[in-house]
């Protein structure tokens, strides 16, 4: 029985030729493209968790090379990348305002994941890896993300979770050591919001004799938050050990061989939606080869001919309608999305100010830092998650809009582009390091007390009223002390709580300055994807309009095979389409 991939596969080689054949090496390099991502397109999963858990060592233990650091007193500074290449091979990205990439010995990659410079002292943003491994010869890429402390309420939470945003899969990572605790529990359940395929993996199940224990109260938290995710414990030591020694039982043992299958088959999953883009794409494709193809036998006069190649033109000139609904709507999310930081952000810090106003900063300061964190990263993912999905609304307007527009000149592309917004992906995982800005406050200084106010009357005066002035004067001196003290005291509490106050601004501020930058970046590189998609695809559809043109006037008929073997092709990429949830209906 042939599958629904197979069939996608055959449909693809038989369309790429019949392209090719026709003259239309504009479509046989987007059929190719579709073949690729089919076979290898990118899967990305992010293996996030708190520090020192046995992330890197997961990496390592899932593709059989140590290529990312396992120290056992530092940990993971920088992301690390780790996706399939023909040789082996590394490249390092700096951070500043100039990035660059440098390639590296990948032996060095371990050292530089941990110290977070590479060898020439040059602070890093990330680091990418290329192995000749098989489980990555499908598209799947690994993420050793830095850790985070603390859940959502740490400052790197929103970091984490805007690359869990643009992942394919997330692998939540804790260890045997303790179960489940409220701050990871708390952070999963936004992961799980944000990247519904999430796997929890529990690792060093060999240093860990109860593990089993634990492995069963975790499941019991998951079900009293409400969280429904698997749990696969696995050991990075134990799959070691069966690597070097190609013992079967001991892999088995190790856990690993359970993971794989769960990421192979979410992988599959994945690739299901892209063999949907990809019969569609084989559908609208050949729709346009066998409207050409039989434009020689519609009665279509030279005028009509001719509207409809005017109507192409316009369809890929700048000042189509669908050309000025992408750049009228992405501007309004870039303005509302600036607007919404910038207001949620100055609530944000009044709320805060009011706070540290409100505390004593020696005392109380570990426990509004937690605070600030949290909803510092509440405001930020909730904003990033709203402008994710303001761009998936545009990108459908725009796939509408677009066929609209191309219907008026091939009725058949009309159905094909339906689904076409779905093939356009939001971006990949950014090799960029998310900037952290750490709150920081000087701690107050430490007030001594002012020496007493006692007249020293004894040293100064024999004066026989001297022992009846003595308690008198000590009275007073005491009262005077203690009055210097409590203003002192005041006067430190208000010190340290405006440069409480400062930091905090400073924070928010440089918090609110990443978020915009990183929120416009992210807008225009997905106006830019969607642009340049629906611009390939007009530039088709006029080559079509035009060569059926010329068909037409010049009475070219295709021979009866020709067209017979394009429209069998044809009626099986639409059958399978709309299998795939991808209807089209040919064009009469």
């Amino acid at each position: 029985m042939v599958t629904t991939d197979q069939l996608a596969r055959r449909l693809l080689a038989e369309a790429i030729g019949e392209a090719r054949r026709n003259g239309r090496p504009d479509l046989a390099a987007r059929l190719t493209a579709e073949a690729r991502d089919l076979t290898s397109g990118p899967f990305q999963v992010l293996v996030a968790g708190e520090f020192k858990k046995g992330k890197s060592s997961l990496v390592n233990g899932l593709i059989g090379v140590p290529v990312c650091g396992t120290d056992p007193t530092g940990f993971t500074r920088v992301p690390v990348l780790v996706g399939h290449a023909a040789t082996a091979h590394a490249e390092v990205v700096t951070s500043g305002d100039t990035p660059e990439t440098v390639s590296v010995d990948p032996r060095e990659v371990a050292g530089c994941s941990t110290s977070g410079v590479d060898g020439g002292g040059r602070k890093l943003a990330a680091i990418e890896v290329g192995l000749p491994r098989t489980l990555l010869s499908t598209g799947l890429t690994l993420v050793d993300s830095p850790g985070i402390g603390g859940g959502f309420a740490s400052a790197q939470a929103s970091a984490a979770i805007r690359a869990v945003s643009l992942a394919d899969a997330v692998l939540m990572v804790s260890d045997a050591s303790q179960e489940f605790t409220a701050a990871e529990i708390d952070f999963l359940r936004h992961v799980i919001e944000t990247c519904p395929n999430t796997l929890c993996v529990l690792t060093k199940t060999d240093l860990y004799l109860d593990w089993r224990r634990i492995l069963e109260i975790n499941r019991r938290h998951l079900a009293t938050a409400g969280l429904s995710v698997e749990i696969v414990p696995v050991s990075a030591r134990l799959r070691e050990l069966a690597l070097d020694s190609g013992d079967a039982e001991l892999n088995a043992e190790s856990g690993f061989p359970v993971l794989v299958e769960r990421l192979r088959s979410r992988l599959a999953g994945n690739r299901a939606t892209a063999t949907g883009r990809a019969v569609a794409a084989v559908a609208d494709s050949i729709g346009q080869i066998e409207h050409t193809l039989s434009a020689g036998q519609r009665e279509q006069d030279r005028g009509q001919a001719e509207r409809t190649r005017q109507r192409a033109e316009r369809l890929a000139a700048p000042s189509a309608r669908w050309m000025n609904l992408v750049n009228d709507r992405f501007a309004d999310v870039n303005a509302r999305t600036r607007n919404e930081l910038q207001d949620r952000m100055l609530r944000l810090e009044q709320d805060a100010v009011a706070r540290v106003n409100a505390l004593d900063p020696l005392r109380e300061w570990d426990e509004f830092v937690p605070w600030l964190y949290q909803r510092t990263n509440e405001e930020l993912t909730d904003c990033h998650n709203r402008a994710l999905a303001a761009i998936e609304d545009v990108a459908a307007e725009v796939a509408k809009a677009f066929a609209d527009e191309s219907g008026e000149i091939l009725p058949a592309s009309r159905q094909g582009l339906a689904g076409a917004s779905a093939s356009v992906q939001l971006g990949s995982l950014t090799t960029k390091a998310a900037g952290r800005v750490e709150v920081g406050m000087q701690a107050a200084r430490g007030w001594s007390l002012s020496s007493s106010v006692i007249t020293t009357l004894l040293i100064t005066t024999l004066h026989p009223a001297l022992w009846v002035l003595l308690p008198i004067t000590a009275t007073f001196g005491t009262v005077f002390a203690v009055k210097s003290v409590r203003d002192q005291k005041t006067a430190r509490m208000e010190q340290s709580r405006r440069e409480g106050a400062s930091a905090v601004i400073n924070y928010l501020r440089q918090q609110h300055s990443f978020a915009v930058n990183a929120a416009a970046d992210r807008i225009r590189t997905c106006q830019s994807r969607l642009r340049d998609y629906y611009l390939d695809r007009a530039t088709e559809l006029r080559e079509t309009a035009e060569r059926s043109y010329r068909a037409a006037t010049s009475a070219t008929v295709a021979t009866p095979a020709d067209l017979g073997r394009v429209r069998a092709l044809l009626d099986s990429a639409n059958a399978a389409a709309t299998q795939a949830g991808f209807p089209r209906k040919r064009h009469p």
